[in-house]
């Protein structure tokens, strides 16, 4: 299992290709925040990413282990998320990129986002594009504009547009 510590991620602070989450739900058993999906989306729709759940940043660019004591419900929701086309209009994860981590001897979940392939996207959240697309910049998830979105479903094609 791999180890991390608060002092290496405090070190990195989160940017556009680092998030991190509580994971601990209502009642503090663990829950996949709702919010991780647009940083899913985000992250694939631009250069990737790395999610950490598990972690608690308060106040802001101070960062807290605070571990996610059912790891197992945490995973089963993100792996149902991910393949329900409901829910996430592509999967772009492998089992090696969602791993178990210990973060300062708590467990929690680091989840490697690849940058979606062209033919994939928009990455985005729901049913529709145009309403689900989100683009991460600095380090927040921003919904799509309708002419972002239209670009993206345009460049598809295989061959490179000029």
């Amino acid at each position: 299992m791999k180890e991390l510590s608060i002092e290496n991620i405090q070190a990195l602070a989160e940017d556009i290709e680092l998030e991190v989450k509580r994971a601990t739900g209502k009642d503090g058993k663990g829950e996949l925040p709702q919010s991780f999906f647009e940083t899913y989306s985000a992250m694939a729709n631009t250069s990737g990413g790395v999610v950490l759940l598990g972690i608690e940043e308060k106040p802001k660019g101070t960062f807290r282990a605070i571990g996610i004591p059912n790891v197992e419900k945490v995973l089963k929701a993100l792996w149902d998320g991910l393949n329900n086309p409901q829910r996430v209009s592509a999967n772009l994860l492998s089992d090696k990129m969602v791993v178990r981590v210990v973060i300062d001897g708590k467990p929690g979940i680091e989840v490697t986002i690849p940058p979606a392939p062209r033919s994939k996207k928009p990455v985005y959240i729901g049913e529709n594009p145009l309403t689900g697309t989100f683009q991460r910049r600095f380090e927040g998830d921003y919904k799509c504009d309708r002419e972002t979105v239209r670009r993206m479903l345009a460049e598809q094609t295989e061959e490179a547009r000029d």
